[in-house]
């Protein structure tokens, strides 16, 4: 079954413009790039050639050792003349990382042609001196899930329709029990498609779990090893992805540092530990957001937050899938919320450079969540998952209404919409299933 994504409409308006830009649909394993790419509905016929496959012409592509080969063997093995009449799509487009140096030259020669490659570890097209071809490519980032997306596979987006506009009217309890019961699912399973549907399906999506986080762990070995190598005698960072993901995400509602992750005593404190964490960043497994201060607009270097890029696998990692259930406000549940929380700003922002958190100063104890930033709109966000939510709790979140003369922030917690005033500005408490309504 396929559902229709969220960012179908900004690929096809890319597709259908003057826009000669190549496009780079980069994402995680699992979150539906070749779906996306079988299924959008463009006006131009697609040729679809996925490296992963080990036919013989697909192996002759990836031979290719110069940009004139690269055209011949398109020609002889597929048909493909630059003429525009068709849409080349590279899916798995790292499995020919070597491609990366045609594509300044592509662009180039091949006058108007509609060109997408695709894949979870793109990153791997620009390395070993090859620049990114800055103007003329656009990266598109696919996501999981976000909660709208979410109720629309399972054939539930109608329920969107029993909120009314106004927000500030109040919800049946029948309704917002409904809309918690379907988001307290959405934080235990995460938003892989692949994932959804077995869950639907009754099928054991925690063993899909357990094979995506190998997979991960197998791409570090095969990647991150200089000589792409995953024998025995290579470093193992399989390992320490695993070990860095799960600590990661018992971090989460924390600022982290380099050493919250790895102690310093450790050999790959100083060498390794830097390359797993740019791989988990390019590779889009983990969202960074650096912290805005009083003092400067983004403190770097510092500490920042992570957040791991799908809950229901953080899920995994940490309970080994078990059900979240909000209201009983463990410490897990709550980092769990915030994670999802997260996830779906980056989502509805649409890039994790749109988002960040806020303290008054490095010193600080607490911090204010997430600041979203959406064309002139600033919107902060605090996460709340206790019962007893205080105006002291509420401090990060005045001071930087104040300090931005701003008269409105969110918070997010598991009862219905209420609004409070503190010394003349609007905090306005949300549940979790309206937080599209928020930054929409």
């Amino acid at each position: 079954m396929y559902v229709k994504r969220d960012i179908e409409e900004a690929v096809l308006n890319h597709l259908n413009s003057a826009n000669d830009q190549f496009i780079l649909l980069s994402g995680a394993r699992q979150t539906g790039k070749t779906s996306i790419l079988e299924n959008i509905k463009t006006e131009k016929e697609k040729l679809i050639i996925n490296l992963w496959d080990e036919s013989q012409n697909t192996k002759l592509i990836k031979s290719a050792a110069t940009f004139e080969q690269f055209e011949l063997f398109l020609s002889s093995a597929y048909g493909f003349r630059p003429d525009n009449s068709k849409i080349l799509i590279i899916d798995e487009a790292q499995a020919g990382d070597h491609l990366g140096k045609f594509i300044m030259q592509m662009h180039r020669v091949w006058k108007n042609q509609r060109v997408i490659f695709s894949g979870s570890i793109l990153s791997r097209l620009f390395r070993d001196n090859i620049p990114m071809p800055t103007g003329r490519v656009v990266e598109f980032v696919l996501r999981p899930l976000n909660f709208v997306e979410f109720l629309r596979f399972r054939n539930k987006e109608n329920y969107l329709d029993l909120i009314p506009n106004d927000l500030s009217q109040p919800l049946q309890k029948e309704i917002h029990d409904l809309f918690m019961g379907e988001y307290e699912l959405f934080i235990s399973i995460g938003g892989l498609p692949g994932i959804v549907q077995a869950y639907q399906n009754k099928s054991d999506h925690l063993i899909l779990f357990e094979s995506l986080a190998n997979n991960f762990y197998r791409d570090a070995d095969r990647f991150l090893n200089d000589n792409g190598s995953e024998r025995s005698g290579a470093v193992q960072y399989g390992a320490l992805l695993e070990h860095c993901m799960k600590t990661i995400g018992r971090h989460v509602a924390f600022p982290t540092t380099n050493s919250s992750i790895l102690s310093t005593d450790s050999p790959a404190y100083r060498t390794i530990l830097p390359k797993l964490l740019e791989a988990l960043r390019s590779w889009h497994l983990v969202y960074t957001l650096e912290y805005e201060t009083k003092q400067n607009t983004t403190k770097k270097g510092y500490s920042s937050k992570k957040y791991l890029f799908d809950t229901g696998l953080m899920n995994f990692l940490l309970t080994r899938g078990m059900p979240a259930v909000l209201k009983n406000g463990s410490e897990t549940t709550a980092q769990l919320l915030e994670n999802t929380i997260c996830q779906e700003l980056v989502s509805y922002a649409g890039s994790t450079r749109a988002v960040t958190s806020f303290k008054t100063n490095n010193k600080s104890e607490s911090e204010l969540d997430f600041v979203v930033r959406t064309g002139i709109s600033i919107i902060p966000i605090e996460v709340k998952s206790g019962k007893k939510i205080t105006e002291k709790s509420l401090f990060q979140m005045t001071e930087f209404l104040k300090t931005n003369g701003l008269k409105k922030g969110f918070v997010v917690y598991n009862g219905t919409v209420k609004i409070k005033e503190i010394d003349d500005m609007e905090i306005v408490f949300v549940p979790p299933y309206m937080v599209n309504r928020v930054v929409s």
